[in-house]
């Protein structure tokens, strides 16, 4: 092997979260790697799934029994979280009526793999004979009684919450490849480690197409989206070890995937799993007869505009004459209009206006942009106005359940960014975009350049770049940008951008346009490219990701490593985001106060907290805010750290107020996406089927964390 390869791929299996974990606020602590045998300590926070085979240390495979409280009625506590003990049973596990191997003594056989139990007791374990441990656990489905005792030969230790879930893949042609799931670790690191990964992986794919399976790889990624927002799923990590390729930071993951209420190994020797993996990203596997599309209009309504809405406004009046019978139905409209701060301007009337509490039909629309959306003939203080706060007032529309979701920004101003004391929503381009993403919407940015106001553009283009980035491909962003003195080009635009959503759809449900008039139209690349990422999220439905299989997979595109295909998530319940939320509002409580009273800000924290926490006094002795005990312990025990969390008096104090407000409204940011969380129904899932409401878990981004 090239030298020079060997040193660009130094092995380190100590530092795995640096670069795992998503970009942004979090950011791997790497004081908390510290272990013995390549593996973090007993006591790291690291330590996510334990007792596996592969772990070349006795320690790394156990839990210290003075980190774990048992009481034997109810589940076990860790110690350091407070969260209850859960464990994933291997495949072919059984659960036993005593803690006796017995054929006669099997209260459940077979249980489902990987599927979470909570432990009630732990028993003579002894973890010396590495992958084959000793003793027993007393497990049950539900918090309320055990179900009976399992092998610890048979079940992981599931310390946190923490797995990974498959990125969006991007379109067929330039999209990310399927991820592999190889038998062993060698199997993948002889790909990896190959001076032609790309060229060996491309044979991997292309010997599977041809039903050629290597016996190196077990199982795959289906090809087609699967979106575990929509249909969960569990990837939990059980070993790793990290690599470089071309420089960047790569994780080979021994992976252990799960479907709740589904059973049975989905490998790719099994023939019908293997032939519904490889359906491609544009091969609906179902009909497309129930697929409708929603498209939410978000317009600047400041003085400058009026011209550009009456120019939309005939837009969609052309759109609608494009409508036949088959397609009529098929779309619903929103309207949202935004403004200025109203604070600042009080004539301005309104922030943000839903003109659409529910979507309504073509003929609608254009009455809504006639008569209600209208823009002022009041000016704004400054050239900017609140466009994220009308992307955020869109965003919680009445989508339908399975439509394509579509939102068109039109503006000609940048958005004051967060901590602007005129932006009312205190998120920013980063935080809607996360948002879109999860709730599948996809944004095409119109941008109205004023000649007169060069210095704004730069401005404007980074966050509507951002925001109409396409989804599963960083690099591309679906905006637009045209002249505002050029009228003409923008009316040209707007009936290409709609009439080209009209006749995306009419040709994927294989409909004819009507008449001679509605010739086909020129779509822009913007509109084909959202169009095709929504379309892999539709289709997506119909896959099933793989179950009840352990295999090592590489966290980025075997093909094209720059792709990301793996990332981390964290599950939480609802009582654990309540109490997350609860403590973050009283640190934006005591920021407030000590920025009115001139206080240290612990100071002020223990004033705010000392109504809420039985020892507020506690505060105090803690340097940084994550030692306070104000955070929920299970916060604390991730592998993240952020600017929140090691906040101390030094920090508060050195701070501008410009930089004490933007952090005030990043934690109100926070809590507002809590909210829109919590108010999700179809978002939650269970685990198990005995789960009770309360246990309802989501997988939540990790840098949603404070």
């Amino acid at each position: 092997m090239n030298p020079a390869s060997i040193a660009d791929r130094q092995i380190s299996r100590a530092t795995l979260w640096l670069g795992l974990l998503l970009s942004g606020p979090a950011v791997a602590d790497l004081s908390a790697l510290e272990g013995t045998a390549g593996h973090p300590s007993p006591t790291s926070a690291l330590w996510a799934l334990e007792g596996t085979e592969g772990h070349e240390s006795a320690s790394a495979g156990s839990v210290r029994e003075d980190e774990i409280r048992c009481s034997g009625d109810v589940p076990c506590l860790e110690i350091a979280t407070d969260l209850p003990l859960r464990g994933l049973p291997r495949p072919f596990s059984h659960i036993y009526r005593e803690p006796r191997a017995e054929e006669g003594m099997i209260a459940m056989a077979n249980v489902p793999a990987f599927r979470p139990l909570y432990v009630f007791e732990r028993r003579d374990l002894d973890f010396t004979q590495g992958a084959d441990p000793r003793g027993w656990y007393r497990v049950g489905a539900g918090r309320t009684q055990s179900d009976g005792w399992m092998q610890a030969r048979d079940l992981l230790e599931w310390r946190q919450a923490l797995l990974v879930s498959y990125t969006h893949p991007g379109d067929a042609i330039e999209g990310r490849s399927p991820v592999l799931m190889f038998r062993d670790l060698q199997a993948l690191e002889a790909v990896v480690d190959d001076m032609d990964m790309a060229g060996r992986a491309r044979a991997i794919y292309q010997g599977i197409g041809k039903g050629e399976v290597p016996d190196s790889v077990i199982s795959m990624e289906p090809a087609r989206f699967v979106d575990i927002t929509r249909q969960f799923y569990m990837l939990p990590i059980i070993d790793w070890r990290e690599t470089r390729i071309h420089g960047d930071d790569a994780r080979l993951l021994q992976l252990a995937a799960a479907v709740p209420r589904q059973r049975g190994a989905d490998t790719l020797e099994d023939a019908s799993y293997r032939t519904q993996s490889q359906v491609g990203r544009t091969q609906a596997g179902s009909s497309t007869g129930d697929l409708n599309v929603d498209v939410v209009f978000v317009i600047d309504t400041t003085r400058s505009m009026q011209p550009f809405i009456d120019m939309t406004r005939e837009a969609v009046i052309r759109m609608t004459r494009r409508f036949t019978g088959e397609t009529a139905d098929r779309f619903r409209f929103g309207l949202v209009t935004f403004r200025d701060s109203t604070q600042v301007i009080p004539a301005l009337e309104y922030v943000t206006r839903n003109h659409t509490p529910t979507l309504v039909d073509g003929n609608t629309l254009v009455e809504l942009l006639g008569n209600s959306a209208r823009a002022t003939q009041v000016g704004s203080l400054d050239y900017a106005e609140e466009v994220f706060a009308g992307v955020d007032a869109a965003l919680r529309s009445q989508w339908r359940e399975g439509a394509l979701r579509f939102m068109i920004m039109i503006g000609d101003a940048s958005s004051h960014p967060k901590g602007h004391p005129q932006n009312v929503t205190g998120k920013d381009e980063t935080d809607l975009r996360r948002e879109l993403d999860d709730a599948q919407v996809h944004l095409l940015a119109i941008h109205l350049q004023d000649p007169r106001a060069v210095e704004d553009h730069p401005i404007a283009h980074a966050q509507f770049s951002r925001l109409s980035r396409v989804r599963g491909d960083e690099s591309r962003s679906a905006l637009e940008a045209v002249n505002a003195f050029e009228e003409a080009e923008y009316q040209s635009l707007a009936d290409r951008v709609t009439g080209g959503i009209s006749q995306l759809l009419t040709t994927t449900i294989g409909a004819e346009l009507p008449g001679s008039a509605n010739a086909p139209v020129s779509v822009p690349e913007s509109v084909e490219s959202l169009w095709k990422a929504a379309m892999v999220e539709y289709i997506g439905r119909d896959a099933h990701p793989p179950k009840d299989v352990v295999a090592w997979s590489l966290d980025r595109d075997l093909v094209n490593p720059a792709d990301r295909a793996l990332e981390v998530r964290v599950l939480v319940n609802r009582e654990q985001l309540s109490s997350l939320a609860q403590s973050l509002d009283m640190v934006v409580q005591a920021l407030m106060r000590a920025e009115v009273t001139q206080a240290q800000f612990f100071e002020a924290l223990q004033g705010v907290a000392g109504q809420t926490m039985k020892r507020p006094e506690e505060i105090g002795r803690g340097a940084r805010l994550a030692e306070t005990g104000l955070l929920p312990a299970f916060i604390q025990s991730l592998p993240y750290r952020s600017d929140i969390l090691s906040l101390t008096d030094e920090m508060f104090a050195s701070m501008t107020t410009e930089q004490r407000s933007q952090l005030e409204w990043s934690i109100l940011a926070k809590l507002e996406q809590y909210r829109a969380i919590n108010e999700q129904v179809d978002a939650w899932f269970r685990l198990n089927d005995a789960d009770e409401d309360r246990d309802m878990v989501y997988p939540l981004h990790l840098d949603y964390l404070p």
